[in-house]
């Protein structure tokens, strides 16, 4: 017998085809020509990604960090699905995969819709699986139609018999009305479709019909993310301050959290039934929110008044409001370079009260203004060597 192709879903399937072959070639005298037969490895889902993440896993990144690691993991990988069904059952666990990577448990702290959105729009960057999965899909139909009509392939007449009524219902009928076609399409034709209407893709041209391409069309198009009493302008200029490249990833991560929310404070882990109590743990009379933790705090106001000799040389204490704290929006007129050092110092100093939070809970120890503020010296002296190095590169 010969063309004869067999699906194994898993290892025992493997072992019985042999030993079903086995079982013939006894029976008959028939031999499998291993010169005309090959095995070909589809796609194994989210096994493997979770096998290549969580090498990384063990490796305490940031947000910044894991967020690079899925990018270049994605972009590199050579055998994503192209067909329907393999697509859609993958893209729910691979999305549920990459985001307990990226928070370290099942529970999200950020909307996904957020994460998926640009820095300068105030997400993370995060692949989208879902949408990545089904451009693969989508681009390689339509090119195998569009770019490749002249060729008479397998796949480009499969995909011109299930898909020509789809397309001449969005204006793309390029051929012969002779050609015989299906007018019960598939689920996973359908869902082309679907997609190219789902993101108003009708005008792209045919040579646009890339994965990485479409994908970058479809993120363009995401609205900036607000913020509750700012603003459309000066909300740019925010997510622009906290993605800045002067910052170190962690500092990043956690600017980025304190405006969205994603720190695990005391009013964040209540609502949510993981702590008795909302209040703050050095004061114990308001509750524990990014505000509160950062600015309001008597703790915070005296570990500020104590980096006073640090600010002036850049921004002077008394200029201070919550919004620079925050958000990196320093009042008066500074120099480029000054609202940096300020920056800089500022998050140094929120790096050092949450690390004292943490202490204070989960090790019940105390720090002292003299040595918060010596911690955040060292921090600050960090940013100093790196500025140091990259002059050296240079």
């Amino acid at each position: 017998m010969d063309n004869v192709t067999v699906f194994c879903a898993d290892q025992p399937s493997v072992r019985a085809l042999v030993q079903t072959c086995e079982d013939f070639s006894k029976a008959s005298g028939a031999k499998v020509n291993c010169g005309k037969s090959e095995t070909l490895l589809l796609w194994t889902g989210t096994s493997s990604v979770r096998q290549k993440i969580g090498l990384w896993s063990l490796r305490d990144l940031t947000i910044e960090g894991k967020t690079l690691v899925l990018r270049r993991y994605f972009q590199s990988c050579s055998t994503w699905p192209k067909h329907g069904h393999l697509w859609l059952r993958s893209a729910g666990p691979i999305t549920r995969a990459v985001f307990n990577f990226i928070w370290g448990s099942k529970m999200d702290r950020v909307k996904r819709s957020v994460m998926y959105k640009a820095p300068c729009k105030g997400g993370k960057g995060v692949p989208d699986i879902p949408n990545l999965l089904r451009s693969f899909f989508v681009c390689n139909c339509i090119r195998q139609m569009i770019m490749g009509k002249e060729k008479d392939s397998v796949g480009s007449s499969m995909s011109r018999f299930f898909l020509l009524p789809l397309w001449r219902s969005l204006g793309w009928d390029k051929w012969d009305s002779s050609y015989p076609y299906n007018w019960n399409t598939p689920w996973f034709y359908l869902d082309v479709t679907k997609f190219v209407r789902e993101h108003q893709l009708e005008e792209v041209k045919p040579d646009l019909w890339k994965p990485k391409t479409i994908h970058k069309l479809i993120r363009a198009k995401d609205a900036m993310e607000s913020i509750p009493g700012l603003p459309a302008d000066t909300v740019k200029v925010v997510w622009g301050n906290v993605s800045s490249d002067s910052l170190s990833n962690k500092h990043k991560d956690m600017s980025w959290m304190a405006i969205r929310g994603g720190l695990p404070l005391r009013t964040f882990m209540h609502a949510r039934n993981l702590c008795r109590y909302r209040h703050c743990p050095r004061c114990i009379i308001y509750e524990e929110t990014s505000l509160h933790t950062f600015w309001d705090c008597q703790f915070a106001q005296v570990l500020l008044d104590a980096l006073e000799h640090e600010l002036k040389d850049c921004v002077p204490r008394n200029l201070l409001t919550h919004h620079a704290v925050l958000y990196g929006l320093f009042q008066g007129t500074h120099t480029e370079g000054a609202i940096q050092e300020a920056w800089r110092l500022i998050n140094c100093f929120k790096d050092v009260l949450w690390y004292f939070t943490n202490c204070l809970i989960l090790r019940r120890e105390r720090m002292t203004i003299q040595d918060c503020h010596r911690l955040v010296h060292s921090l600050f002296r960090d940013y100093n060597i790196r500025d140091s190095l990259e002059e050296e590169e240079d």
